[in-house]
């Protein structure tokens, strides 16, 4: 089993590369997933040296290359130089990985707000690419040919490259007072951009009437007529033009995903599931069994608190995509994993279901008790 650890630029430049990476080596890791190219985020880190938060707008933390149209990645507006290359250049055994955000963009998305999810009401939701939108899918190419091309890294992982929905992991003080449940997400996230509808209406569907369907099916919801603990596959099944609609964006993800796997080259590509929970990728639009032609693995994060819980999500994804390789992902801290002994159980059961790597979060992130716990945690299988 190997082992990595997801980690943002700013805290290994903050404390030094060389010594991040010796210290990956008392605690039994040997990769890194590096934040390339990140959506809105303020980190609170709490054992970096320089600082105790972090914010920074949609940024790129390596200089972009050329071959991008319309769109292109934002480098940040503190880097001085290339983040990327200076931390590889630093890290001598330790390998380092792409982790990389795609359609959670609000910075794009606030300047271009043409190119975003639209709802059935007409919002644009400006956090979110529509990967329907011939420029986000140039855009996403381009980051993915770019990233590959550099030969510094050992593997791509991919984070909402597809249909990233419903109210957004907010960059702002997100306000919602209405319960919508997994089903009314669902129905508020379902893109009617002009691109998704033309797609839909090559294939035969009737998109007003779709449109029209889930306008009425949130406003049901919200309104308390239709539970919103209703399952969205219940729900569809009662809305056959509307799992025709969304079926075509499934169509257009995976034949995005073959374009991913050339711009890949020969770096291996991983895509995580598991959102908006395991068994659902379906509603961001993404056929695991589809997808599997053009990915080399899955990346689950299963940030839950017990293995039962753990290994309940890895079987419910693994069962989607038997023949593709199932990474996992764990959060041995707040508010996931609150000790030591847990998480060796969960290492411990995953070793044991033949797991290939598992991956923590985050490196910056974690106090310094949760990155020993890693240490034990990796260490206990080759006692």
């Amino acid at each position: 089993m190997e082992f990595a650890l997801w980690a943002y630029p700013w805290d290994l430049l903050d404390e030094g590369p060389t010594r991040v990476m010796n210290r990956l080596g008392e605690l039994g890791v040997s990769e890194i997933t590096l934040a390339t190219n990140y959506h809105t985020v303020q980190a609170f880190a709490p054992h970096n040296p320089e600082r105790r938060t972090f914010f920074a707008r949609a940024s790129s933390y390596f200089d972009p290359g050329e071959g991008y149209g319309r769109l292109e990645p934002v480098p940040f507006e503190g880097m001085t130089g290339d983040w990327v290359t200076d931390i590889a250049a630093e890290l001598g055994d330790v390998r380092l990985n792409s982790w990389t955000v795609g359609c959670h963009n609000s910075r794009l998305g606030m300047q271009n707000p043409d190119v975003t999810l639209t709802s059935a009401h007409g919002d644009d939701l400006v956090f979110g690419l529509c990967p329907s939108h011939p420029d986000v899918q140039e855009y996403l190419v381009a980051l993915v040919r770019d990233l590959a091309a550099r030969e510094q890294f050992d593997r791509i992982e991919l984070e909402t490259f597809d249909y990233f929905y419903g109210t957004g992991f907010g960059w702002h003080h997100q306000k919602i007072h209405a319960e919508l449940g997994t089903l009314g997400e669902f129905l508020f996230g379902l893109c009617f951009c002009d691109h998704c509808r033309a797609a839909a209406a090559d294939a035969g569907v009737d998109v007003d009437d779709v449109r029209t369907t889930v306008a009425d099916a949130l406003d049901s919801v919200i309104a308390g007529s239709t539970p919103n603990d209703l399952a969205p596959e219940l729900w569809l099944r009662e809305h056959g033009a509307v799992a025709e609609y969304v079926g075509v964006r499934a169509e257009t993800l995976a034949d995005l995903y073959a374009d991913f796997a050339v711009a890949s080259g020969q770096t291996p590509l991983g895509y995580y599931v598991g959102a908006p929970e395991p068994g659902r990728e379906w509603i961001l639009g993404a056929d695991l069994e589809r997808l599997s032609e053009h990915v080399d693995y899955y990346c689950l994060p299963a940030y839950e608190s017990s293995k039962n819980a753990v290994m309940d999500a890895y079987r419910t994804v693994d069962a989607l995509a038997p023949d593709v390789p199932l990474h996992v992902g764990l959060l041995p801290g707040h508010p996931a994993i609150h000790d030591e002994e847990t998480l060796v159980e969960i290492v411990d059961a995953l070793r044991e279901a033949a797991v290939p790597r598992v991956s923590f979060y985050n490196y910056g992130l974690l106090p310094k008790q949760s990155l020993d716990w890693i240490g034990a945690a990796t260490s206990n299988g080759t006692l």
